[in-house]
């Protein structure tokens, strides 16, 4: 097994030395940067496993350093030890604040430096291997209005109903999030509310109160009002993915339509994507356009299923649907009328109508997803 990537971050080269080397000691790998630019370099790089990093530095400290790595996707999850010397309290505080995970104030023994990296990576490698893993799939779209909540709500019904274990559905639409309206639920609590003290790991326990159960669908809202969308934070979402995939044979992820940080955080953790459009020229012409940006994120071809939504009258024949895109269509849903009917009453169509010939589409869609084994 490789040994960890740490990136310790101090102008101190007599601190730079001295911990440095008895990381590697240790059997660590250690990469040492003397300001939070460089180490911004570095972790760009290669994503480390650890960032140690002192508060008080020149070009940019590690306050400013640990509230870029939080704010970007890539890097969101990094476990962050922060140390300053010892009386400076608002140090801790404001790192704390930004999200560091833990906090060593200087002097300190190497001992106790050591336990800590040890901790900090076990819990790490503890939340994000678990050998039984629910399946992330990510419901995502280039172009509002192509019916893509409507599809995973459904979807997470029909799985649920062929599942021993529940089925969790995150709604990533932090605005204007609607997948609690078509369960007919009303949740307490949503991810905007979330705040984890620094340092702890949040339990199942603890996490049951941002999910609002309906049937053996697990639901966890972003925000329940617009004005609340900034408190989502990426571990926020990242801890809900995390939590959700413990307990859920599924986790499906109803994604807005943009390609934001949030965004990107559950396309990094997927292990399927499933690109809703429908059959209108704007939202075709937009869909090749996500294709394109996947194939730049290096988002294997294996990975996406494209499904076109014939949500929308007068819509535009396969053959030329599929000319447009580029690609033919995995799965085709018909229209029905009935879909907004089940939307209006809070009842999922699969539920509501289970005979109606949308349904059977929306089971092979299903069907697709329970059988597929391959991971990333």
């Amino acid at each position: 097994m490789a040994a960890e990537d740490i990136v310790l971050v101090d102008d101190d080269r007599v601190i730079q030395k001295m911990v440095g080397s008895f990381l590697e000691r240790s059997g660590y790998r250690v990469r040492k940067a003397s300001d939070g630019i460089e180490a911004l370099e570095m972790v760009n790089e290669r994503v480390p496993d650890l960032v140690i990093t002192d508060v008080r530095m020149p070009e940019l400290n590690g306050i400013e350093l640990t509230s870029r790595l939080r704010r970007n996707h890539r890097t969101a999850g990094i476990p962050i030890l922060m140390f300053s010397d010892l009386g400076e309290a608002r140090d801790a505080l404001a790192g704390y604040a930004v999200g560091a995970d833990d906090y060593l104030p200087k002097p300190f023994e190497l001992a106790i430096l050591e336990a800590k990296v040890e901790s900090m990576l076990r819990r790490s490698a503890s939340a994000t291997t678990q050998a039984n893993r629910g399946r992330v799939i990510l419901f995502a779209h280039a172009k509002g209005g192509v019916g893509t909540t409507s599809l995973a709500v459904n979807t997470a019904v029909l799985l649920a109903a062929q599942s021993s274990r529940p089925v969790g559905l995150l709604d990533l639409d932090v605005e204007f999030g609607d997948s609690a309206v078509y369960l007919n639920v009303h949740p307490n609590q949503t991810l905007a509310d979330l705040k984890a003290p620094p340092g702890t790991i949040v339990d199942e326990a603890q996490f049951a109160g941002f999910i609002t159960e309906s049937g053996s669908v697990r639901l966890v809202v972003g925000a329940d009002l617009p004005e609340r969308a900034d408190l989502v934070t990426l571990p926020a979402i990242q801890l809900a993915i995390d939590r959700l995939s413990l307990t859920c044979a599924y986790v499906l992820i109803d994604a807005p339509a943009s390609f934001s940080e949030r965004t990107l955080t559950a396309l990094d953790t997927s292990d399927l994507i499933c690109l809703v459009t429908s059959g209108s020229l704007p939202s075709l012409k937009a869909t090749r356009g996500c294709l394109d940006l996947f194939e730049k994120l290096g988002v294997p071809a294996g990975r996406v299923r494209l499904i076109l939504n014939y949500s929308t009258t007068h819509a535009i024949d396969i053959d030329t649907a599929t000319s447009v895109l580029g690609r033919r269509p995995d799965f085709v849903v018909q229209h029905s009328d009935s879909l907004d009917r089940a939307a209006n009453s809070g009842r999922p169509l699969v539920i509501s109508d289970p005979k109606d010939p949308l349904v059977a589409d929306l089971r092979k869609l299903a069907d697709a997803m329970a059988v597929t084994k391959t991971r990333r």
